[in-house]
């Protein structure tokens, strides 16, 4: 810091001035003149409005997927894939057990047991 009375050994001796801001709202001037009264236009003849259609509404953006929802369904196919196969194989299985077995043919045996 400066010591006391530098400013007047220097001969710079006026006095420091600060700038004030002026904080105060601004003052509107009013015109000379007072404007001219506007014209009133002639009223236009009332054109009706087209209706808008009913229950036509804006298209919205699909929503993107995270690669996670991607990644997910993706996982639930594969699995539904494989469930599907299993029951297919399980009906199929239960078909073949509920099929009327076909009679074989008679050995000579039998034939023999049949005849006498």
């Amino acid at each position: 810091m400066a010591r006391e009375g530098t400013r007047s050994a220097t001969g710079h001796s006026k006095p420091r001035v600060f700038p004030v801001v002026d904080t105060a709202p601004a003052v509107k001037r009013t015109k000379a003149k007072p404007a001219a009264p506007k014209k009133v236009a002639a009223p236009k003849p009332a054109v009706p409005k087209a209706a808008k259609p009913t229950g036509v509404t804006k298209k919205k953006a699909p929503k993107k997927e995270s690669a996670v929802a991607k990644k997910v369904k993706a996982v639930v196919k594969k699995a539904e894939k494989k469930v599907d196969k299993k029951a297919d194989k399980a009906e199929k299985a239960v078909e073949k057990t509920e099929k009327e077995a076909k009679p074989k043919a008679a050995t000579k045996k039998e034939k023999a047991a049949a005849a006498k």
